[in-house]
Formats: structure tokens, sequence, C-alpha cells
């Protein structure tokens, strides 16, 4: 049975809102681990839509904006499986992997080659 979270100490709401945070953290690595599946390997036609990002909207309370950063987010960590795996851990934020797949994917024109290596 839940404690209601009026009755929570403060240090328990402390605690169970840290971990509810991560937990939402890890929810959300699953959920864009699935849809960089149902892009790769569902049909348009069993999607009813052009592509992942219009079905989740339709499926989900999802603004379109959101289901496409999920969608981008979902093709960018296939791109970089080391960013991906930090995320799936819980070690790295879904939004800290956005900024950072932002800056792999298309980084500054004067960026050194040694500088693009490094930064993948």
């Amino acid at each position: 049975m839940t404690t209601e979270i009026w009755q929570l100490s403060e240090s328990e709401l402390l605690a169970e809102s840290a971990a509810v945070s991560h937990q939402i953290q890890l929810l959300e690595a699953r959920r864009i681990a699935l849809v960089a599946e149902i892009d790769t390997r569902v049909s348009r036609e069993k999607l009813g839509f052009p592509g992942p990002a219009g079905w989740l909207t339709s499926t989900t309370l999802l603004s379109p904006s959101k289901a496409t950063k999920i969608v981008a987010l979902a093709r960018g960590m296939a791109a970089f499986p080391d960013i991906a795996d930090a995320v799936n851990t819980g070690v790295m934020s879904v939004d800290h992997a956005a900024l950072i797949l932002t800056f792999a994917e298309t980084p500054p024109e004067n960026l050194p080659e040694e500088g693009r290596d490094a930064a993948r």
C-alpha cells in the first residue's frame, strides 16, 4: 500500500522524489529504445502513419514536437551506442543526450578534425 504523499516525512519526500525521477529517466530511455525498434521494424502500413512520430502523437498524449524529439533521439542514439548505453543505464539524462547528439551530429564548421573525433 502506498503512503499518501502528505504523510511522508521530509526525508521520505526527498528520497521518493529522487527515486521516482530516476525511474522516469529509465522509462524514458526504454520508450526511446522501443521507438527505435518501431522505426526500423514496423511497416508504415502497420503504423498507419508516415513515421513513428505521427503514431506516437496519435496513441499517446504527447505533443507532435515531443514525439518528433523522441524519434530523433532514437535515431541519434542508434548512431552513437555509447550515448544510448549511458541513457539506458541512467548515467546520462535524456536531455543531456539530446544536447550531446545535436553537437555530435552537426559539429561546428570550424571544429578541427581531431576535435570531431574527441567529440564522438
